[in-house]
């Protein structure tokens, strides 16, 4: 049986303030769209949109594959869960290779999905305390993230990812949240080229889907 895992993106995740600011127009690159807002710190939470062939199985498989996650999560070393806490929730443990000039950071997160409505939504939060922290290696915190994907008339299927996370140490704001775009770009860039590989199989935890 293989274990769910499931992945935060990159060093964001979704804000949860109680009043949000408007988006504001990032780019739009390969149709895949980025906005951002102003969160907390200086910083800003991120969300990147586009939308592309995949059933909600072929997404949550691709999330589930812990040895490809490198190759299409922006900066990912390696991830693996901690814990399994039932069918749709986990602890999972993520390292980043941090660019120049950043130090490698780690993140320890508590995800769960869920079908809602018809929609596919995946939530993620901070679990630092979990885990001890690692030598080598500076903690992220306060990670919320938020994924949903919606099926589409014309067969395709929307994805949206909203996220706001702290990425710790002493790099200032402005690279931080420069950081941040530039990682949901090249992670949904990823998520497009690798998941046709997963859409001729089932999940054996959602409902088979026609599309």
């Amino acid at each position: 049986m293989i274990l769910p895992r499931i992945f935060a993106l990159g060093l964001c995740a979704l804000s949860t303030l109680t009043y949000a600011a408007p988006w504001q127009f990032v780019k739009s690159e390969d149709g895949i769209i980025i906005d951002k807002r102003p969160h907390s710190e200086g910083l800003v939470e991120i969300r990147a949109q586009m939308q592309t062939p995949t059933t909600y199985s072929g997404f949550l498989l691709l999330l589930e594959d812990s040895e490809n996650v490198p190759n299409w999560i922006d900066n990912v070393s390696q991830s693996r869960v901690l814990m399994q806490i039932s069918e749709a929730e986990n602890i999972v443990y993520t390292q980043f290779k941090a660019p120049w000039p950043a130090r490698d950071r780690d993140m320890v997160t508590y995800s769960k999905y869920s079908i809602e409505d018809g929609q596919f939504v995946l939530s993620i939060k901070d679990a630092s305390n979990y885990l001890a922290k690692e030598s080598g290696y500076i903690r992220i915190y306060d990670v919320d993230a938020l994924w949903t994907l919606q099926p589409l008339t014309n067969g395709n299927t929307y994805i949206t990812y909203t996220a706001y996370a702290n990425a710790g140490g002493i790099l200032p704001n402005w690279l931080m949240n420069k950081l941040s775009i530039g990682s949901a770009l090249s992670t949904f860039k990823g998520l497009k080229e690798q998941l046709p590989k997963y859409q001729d199989q089932q999940h054996p935890n959602l409902p088979s889907e026609s599309r």
